[in-house]
């Protein structure tokens, strides 16, 4: 699998928004992000991944990676 380039604009935008919420997400916030990845480009799953790595959501793109949306979503309802 390549590894996606990130445009430093983006990488920094995601950290801006990270820093925003105080490095949290709601689970409204969240399942925006399951739904975006789900039906994003290879680009827009990058975004969304750097964005939860940066966050150290690790088990939920690890989630998103395996295209386990239902069972994060599932486990995201429960927050």
């Amino acid at each position: 699998m390549a590894t996606i380039e990130l445009r430093e604009s983006d990488k920094r935008r995601a950290v801006n928004l990270n820093r925003k919420n105080k490095y949290g997400l709601d689970s409204v916030q969240m399942m925006r992000l399951i739904n975006s990845h789900q039906k994003g480009d290879t680009y827009k799953r990058a975004l969304v991944e750097y964005r939860l790595t940066d966050i150290n959501f690790h088990r939920e793109v690890e989630l998103l990676i395996n295209g386990k949306y239902n069972e994060l979503k599932e486990q995201v309802k429960e927050w």
